[in-house]
This record gives C-alpha cells, sequence and structure tokens, in this order.
C-alpha cells in the first residue's frame, strides 16, 4: 500500500478511537506528488477517489479535483462525473473543455434528465468570447489587433471572437512588440510586452504619407460628388419630364395616347424617385464616413530595410 493511503488508514482509525463524543478530524489534503501516488494506486477506489475530489474541489484546488474526478470515471465510468469535471474546467476559464465534457457526459446519456439544462449551458459557453489581457511594461502604449486598432491603452482587457489574433503593442520611438496567439471561447490569454531591441518599423507621420492621403480622399470626394449631381439632375430631369407628359396626357382627346402618355409619366416620376433616393443616400453615406475618419487619428508605420510602406490608420 503506497503511503499517502497508508497515512488515510491512519488518521482515521485515530479519529475512532477518540470515541463518540468527539468527530474525528478531515485528514489533510495531499500534496500533488502524494495525490498521484493516490490515483495510481491499485487499491484506490472510485468512491475514494471521487471523495478526495469533492475535499480538492472545495478547496479550490480544481486542477487537482479535476485529476481526482478523472481517475474515478476512469474507475466507476459514472457519467455524472463528468459534470462535475466541467465544472471544474469552467473554474478554471477552460469553457472549451468545459463544452467537450457536457457533450461527452450527453453523448453517454441520452436520456439525461438535465439534458434541457445542460444544452442550455453549453449554449452560453459557445456563446461567450475570448479575452486578452494586454500588458506593457510602459503603460499607455497603443494597441492593435488584426491589423485595427483599440480605443484602451495597455494594460487593457480586449474581447475577442474566437480564433487567431495577431497583438501589436506599440510604444515610442522605434520599440515595437508583436504576438499571435490562438484564443478559444471564453478563453482569458495574458500577453506581456517587455521592452525589444529597435525594430525595423518606426513609427512616425510622414509628410508624403499625409498627402498621399489627402489625395487619395480628394479622389474619392470628386467621385462621390459627381455621382450625387449625376443622379440629381437624372432625378430632376425625370420629375421635368414626368410633369410635362402628364399636362399632356390630361389634354389629349384620344383616350389611348392619353393613356399612354400618362405611363410614360408614371415611369418618369419613378425614375425621379429613385435618382432622388440614390443621391441622397450617396450623399449621406460619405458624409458620415468622412465624419467618423476625423473622429479617427491616424498612425502610419513606414518599413524600413525592406523596401515597403504600410499605413495603418486609427
Amino acid at each position: 500500500m503506497k503511503p499517502v493511503a497508508v497515512a488515510m488508514v491512519l488518521l482515521g482509525l485515530a479519529g475512532r478511537a477518540q470515541g463518540q463524543s468527539e468527530p474525528p478530524a478531515a485528514p489533510a489534503l495531499p500534496t500533488n506528488d502524494e495525490l498521484t501516488d493516490f490515483l495510481t494506486d491499485p487499491g484506490t477506489t472510485a468512491d475514494a477517489a471521487y471523495r478526495i475530489g469533492t475535499r480538492l474541489f472545495e478547496a479550490r484546488r480544481y486542477e487537482a479535483a479535476e485529476r481526482a474526478w478523472l481517475r474515478a470515471y476512469s474507475l466507476g465510468r459514472e457519467p455524472n462525473l463528468l459534470v462535475a469535471v466541467a465544472d471544474t474546467r469552467q473554474r478554471r476559464g477552460d469553457e472549451a473543455g468545459a463544452v467537450a465534457m457536457l457533450e461527452q457526459y450527453l453523448d453517454q446519456r441520452p436520456d439525461a434528465p438535465d439534458r434541457v439544462s445542460i444544452e442550455a449551458r453549453i449554449g452560453a459557453l459557445l456563446q461567450s468570447p475570448g479575452k486578452l489581457v494586454i500588458r506593457s511594461t510602459e503603460p499607455g502604449r497603443a494597441i492593435l489587433i488584426d491589423g485595427a486598432p483599440v480605443e484602451q491603452k495597455t494594460p487593457a482587457e480586449v474581447e475577442v471572437e474566437p480564433g487567431t489574433h495577431t497583438v501589436i503593442v506599440v510604444g515610442e520611438g522605434t520599440r515595437v512588440g508583436e504576438k499571435t496567439v490562438q484564443v478559444a471561447y471564453g478563453e482569458v490569454k495574458e500577453l506581456d510586452f517587455a521592452p525589444e531591441a529597435p525594430s525595423e518599423l518606426r513609427v512616425q507621420e510622414t509628410e508624403e504619407a499625409r498627402l498621399e492621403a489627402q489625395l487619395v480622399e480628394a479622389r474619392e470626394d470628386l467621385a462621390i460628388r459627381r455621382a450625387v449631381i449625376s443622379t440629381g439632375t437624372i432625378a430632376a430631369a425625370a420629375l421635368v419630364t414626368g410633369a410635362a407628359l402628364r399636362i399632356e396626357a390630361s389634354g389629349s382627346q384620344a383616350t389611348d395616347e392619353g393613356d399612354l402618355l400618362a405611363t410614360f409619366s408614371n415611369v418618369s416620376f419613378g425614375l425621379a424617385a429613385l435618382s432622388a433616393i440614390t443621391s441622397f443616400t450617396l450623399f449621406m453615406t460619405h458624409k458620415n464616413k468622412r465624419t467618423r475618419e476625423r473622429d479617427l487619428a491616424r498612425l502610419r508605420i513606414d518599413a524600413r530595410g525592406a523596401g515597403a510602406s504600410a499605413t495603418l490608420r486609427f
């Protein structure tokens, strides 16, 4: 018998020797090494592994409790233990692992009386976003996730969709940190950015880049202005044409000719309305876009030595 099992037996006997009036003291929780010896002991039963797992869970030693309950499950194949393991994983922030255990529980117990609540729990876990905890040695640094800037500065907690994300922390001068991480739903990843050696990426806003951005905006403004004027002109012309046709139709003596002119008049009015709506939509959409852009700062990162230039706006 392993030392831990012997110690448990001795503690139990000592408790009984104290008499019925004084309840026996609970044996001390095993260390991780002692727990390993206990769980690998051939004499350990599923019930004993479950009970030690319960005590470890109550002591908030969730990883150790999971080990004990997985051992109990391997010995007794009790599906409810899978839900208990899911509890330990969720307490440790491992939502993906919790979902896996809950799904395995439903697979092994198709007639589970708590199926509805378990499925609801799985659904809630699958909707939980991941979280990135981003820190830097010097606080107040800018953060870009997948090329897009975020409002918070370091240190920050940012919720992200499950998947692979690239995080860039931009400091002063030429110091830049970059990390790529895989985030599961509900998972919390901590990223610490320490000062790095000078990078080939230099943070600066060049006059050439500023003029180029202004030129692009001017071209886009001109194209939108022309489109708005064109659609507005079509709307006005169609409106005038429709009115003229309506007047001519009302003065026509021939019924067939009047009906045909009235039909053309309705078509012209419809074209006028459609063109007017298009012109107004183009104008407002572009106006709102420019308003958002004015509210955002611009950061341009020029790559030196690689012969390339990348511009990031925020």
